[in-house]
């Protein structure tokens, strides 16, 4: 991943705190790929009744994560704001479990672009290790 920053594009996700699950962005392709990294805090609302005693992020969550981080795909550098919807969820696979604190390395690559939608192929990764992959569509709204 390149040292470059984009994270002025997460100000162009129509998403905020406590329901904005992308802290950086740290590559950017329009149309192409775009890569970023979420850390959940041990006091982050997502781990609110969940699992009391056991606090791990939702699966629901990484997909939205990856969801928003794919929708910045499908705006050009100039960081006009983009505003879409999660579509479709596919082939979503979950390989380990995500902890407070963990540092989560977000990826997401444009499989195929049809009109208002573009399909992702996506990935979410603590160090090394492949915690979540899967597909999701996003549509953007008119």
């Amino acid at each position: 991943m390149s040292a470059e920053s984009y994270d002025h594009l997460i100000d162009c996700l129509p998403q905020k705190p406590p329901a904005l699950y992308v802290d950086r962005v740290v590559e950017h392709a329009s149309m192409e790929r775009v890569a970023g990294t979420v850390t959940f805090g041990e006091r982050h609302r997502v781990f609110d009744g969940h699992l009391p005693g056991e606090p791990i992020v939702p699966g629901v969550v990484l997909v939205e994560a990856l969801a928003q981080l794919a929708g910045l795909a499908l705006m050009g550098g100039e960081g006009a704001p983009v505003s879409g919807y999660l579509a479709e969820v596919a082939e979503a696979r979950f390989y380990r479990v995500v902890r407070p604190g963990e540092e989560v390395r977000l990826e997401a690559t444009v499989d195929t672009a049809f009109g208002d939608y573009a399909r992702f192929v996506v990935a979410a990764f603590v160090g090394d290790e492949q915690a979540m992959r899967g597909k999701v569509t996003v549509a953007r709204r008119p």
